[in-house]
């Protein structure tokens, strides 16, 4: 009959040899894992230090830090998964046409026009001189558009200028709209367009600033003087005595 302690030692032995037979699976798990990481074929980011390494370094050269396959798969798996998060996150919506400013600048406009009127009808601002500066305005908000938005950042500034210096009334308040929200965007003026629309605008900007600069240049045009009247000479009473004298010798 078998005693206690060798029932013990028996039942001992038979679970030693299970737990050998049977491993454990996360390690198995993990084994298999680092079986099927390789290193990549690109050169890759150290783990731990952040390190650019080639792909045939098994040692980062910085922080002598070992590197597993493992490791270098996980940041490339959040790399994936940021971009593809950021690839669903919804576009800007675009800015509509901003009309309650539309109206604002028509009516400064109107009465800025109705200052100008004013001053030269009073005679404070000549005639040549208040076209000068209705012509320069367009120029002079373009210019502003243009350093405005490089310093925003806005994405083609160029177009927002020359827009502004061409269609001043149109273009002007749809800036204005667009400078307060710098996370929308106006597929009208920053799209995409073709070589032809672009030489477009560079020539009528180049047409804008020659007219501009020729009008500087030539200057107010001369005034027109007034028509001289013709003079009249009165040779009435030298007639009338030259005959009287001719007269006056026949006689004798």
């Amino acid at each position: 009959m078998e005693t206690p302690s060798e029932w013990a030692k028996r039942f001992n032995q038979q679970k030693t040899g299970q737990d050998a037979g049977s491993p454990n699976p996360e390690a198995a798990t993990k084994d298999n894992t680092a079986s099927v990481a390789e290193f990549p074929s690109e050169p890759f980011p150290c783990p731990a230090c952040g390190q650019l390494l080639a792909p045939s370094c098994r040692v980062c050269v910085a922080c002598k830090h070992p590197l597993d396959p493992a490791e270098i798969a996980r940041p490339r798996e959040a790399v994936l998964s940021t971009a593809r998060s950021s690839s669903t996150e919804a576009r800007p919506v675009p800015i509509r046409y901003p009309w309650p400013i539309f109206f604002m600048v028509l009516g400064f406009a109107f009465l800025l026009g109705l200052l100008y009127s004013g001053a030269v009808v009073s005679g404070l601002l000549k005639e040549n001189q208040a076209q000068l500066a209705l012509q320069g305005a367009p120029i002079l908000a373009g210019v502003w558009v243009f350093f405005d938005a490089l310093r925003r950042r806005i994405p083609r500034p160029l177009r927002w200028a020359v827009g502004t210096m061409l269609l001043l009334i149109v273009i002007f308040p749809w800036y204005l709209a667009r400078r307060r929200s710098l996370q929308s965007s106006v597929p009208f003026v920053e799209g995409e367009v073709g070589p032809v629309a672009r030489f477009l605008l560079f020539v009528l900007l180049f047409f804008i600033l020659a007219s501009l600069i020729y009008t500087i240049v030539q200057g107010p045009p001369p005034a027109n003087a007034p028509p001289s009247r013709p003079t009249i000479q009165r040779t009435g009473g030298n007639t009338a005595s030259r005959a009287s004298g001719g007269s006056r010798a026949e006689s004798c």
